[in-house]
């Protein structure tokens, strides 16, 4: 009798930190000078990827936070973000990852390659070099147009 209450106790402690765990979600981030669109915990370091604008400037930063296998801190590579069966692949950069020790990318993008993920809805698939995952698009549309509008905001 003791050893099924002793596998259901560990089962049950294995489970509770995921339980624990909050969920990802599109959410915005604004400073002064700049604005985030984050799929990921809010208020957390927790995230999959963000786009990044500077307020009445044009153009984003797209960063990819899942790692990557085999890349080099600042090789040139690319990032491809695919959703609704459209695929866009831009041209990356390793940047070291100081908090978790891995080699992420960071590329530019436009404001049109956000809109496009934004209109597909769905999964969007974020590939680096040895490095591949989907997150959920639920949600995006409204924090979406948030984001745009603090990037169009101009400079004070």
């Amino acid at each position: 009798m003791f050893r099924p209450a002793l596998a259901i106790a560990t089962l049950l402690a294995l489970a509770a930190p995921a339980a624990a765990q909050q969920k990802m979600t599109w959410h915005t981030q604004e400073s002064d000078d700049s604005a985030a669109l984050v799929f990921g915990v809010p208020e957390t370091d927790e995230v999959a990827i963000f786009f990044l604008c500077k307020p009445g400037t044009p153009g984003l930063t797209v960063q990819s936070m899942i790692g990557s296998k085999g890349l080099e801190k600042d090789a040139d590579t690319p990032l491809i973000l695919t959703a609704g069966g459209k695929k866009k692949s831009l041209a990356g950069k390793g940047i070291a990852n100081e908090e978790s020790g891995a080699v992420d990318v960071e590329a530019p993008a436009q404001l049109a390659d956000l809109k496009a993920i934004a209109k597909a809805g769905g999964t969007l698939t974020i590939e680096v070099k040895g490095a591949k995952r989907s997150v959920s698009l639920s949600g995006i549309a409204p924090v979406a147009a948030k984001f745009e509008a603090a990037c169009a905001k101009p400079k004070t």
